[in-house]
């Protein structure tokens, strides 16, 4: 009854296909093994059948089915992979996404730590002249770009739309702004349809003692927006 039990769960679960068919197999023959081992209690069997044939049935089966179950535990260890990969990792970008980014901020023993807010400019204009499909790889670009910049436990995250995150364990603003100019140079770079090159926006904020993340976060946006006001294209650093 369990192994007919067990059987029936395999059938209704979406298994990988590996996983799937040795489970199945493996139960059909360990099936077959006590099945003629219950008839041999009621009526008398060839000896090679008592003997080798539900041996062997049993033995088969149980190693197909414990090997069913070792493909069943990694189809279900991938899975698990892959769901705690997309709750970080933004879906377009392929960087860190916003929960990811607060929760190392929050959870960095770094302090002071220095909070970059990147914003591209003027991205509703790219999106209407040229199209949401040459705005989303813009997006990717310099994404990718900005993400190969951000090395050792720099932290860079997509927070949403065209703004982007920037984490820096460093207490040395002088060290913050030059690598804000570097951002801003990097954006140079990327070229829209070969018509005119990219530029971002950036506020910086430096945490003050014993302040926390999302106080950071507003005098970093509060900087990104003076920068806005002063022209765009360049970093303003939070007071």
């Amino acid at each position: 009854i369990v192994l007919i039990f067990l059987f029936w769960m395999v059938q209704c679960s979406k298994l990988s296909k590996l996983a799937y068919t040795f489970s199945t197999l493996g139960l059909m023959l360990w099936s077959m093994g006590n099945t003629a081992d219950l008839i041999d209690e009621i009526v008398r069997q060839p000896y090679w059948v008592s003997i080798y044939f539900e041996d062997l049935c049993r033995t088969s089966g149980m190693l197909l089915t414990s090997y069913g179950l070792f493909k069943t535990m990694r189809f279900v260890q991938s899975i698990n992979n892959r769901l705690v990969r997309e709750l970080i990792i933004d879906d377009l970008t392929k960087v860190h996404n916003r929960r990811y980014f607060y929760q190392h901020a929050k959870d960095a023993q770094n302090s002071p730590y220095v909070i970059l807010i990147i914003d591209i400019d003027h991205f509703k204009a790219i999106n209407d002249e040229f199209g949401h499909d040459v705005g989303d790889l813009v997006l990717k670009e310099l994404a990718t770009k900005y993400d190969n910049a951000f090395v050792h436990n720099n932290k860079f995250s997509r927070l949403g739309g065209e703004e982007f995150g920037g984490y820096l364990p460093i207490s040395n603003m002088l060290q913050a702004c030059d690598f804000s100019q570097q951002l801003i140079t990097i954006a140079h770079t990327i070229n829209i349809q070969n018509i005119r090159h990219l530029t971002v926006s950036i506020g910086v904020a430096m945490q003050m003692p014993n302040e926390p993340l999302d106080k950071v976060m507003k005098r970093a946006d509060q900087a990104l927006y003076l920068a806005k006001k002063n022209g765009r294209d360049r970093f303003e650093v939070a007071p």
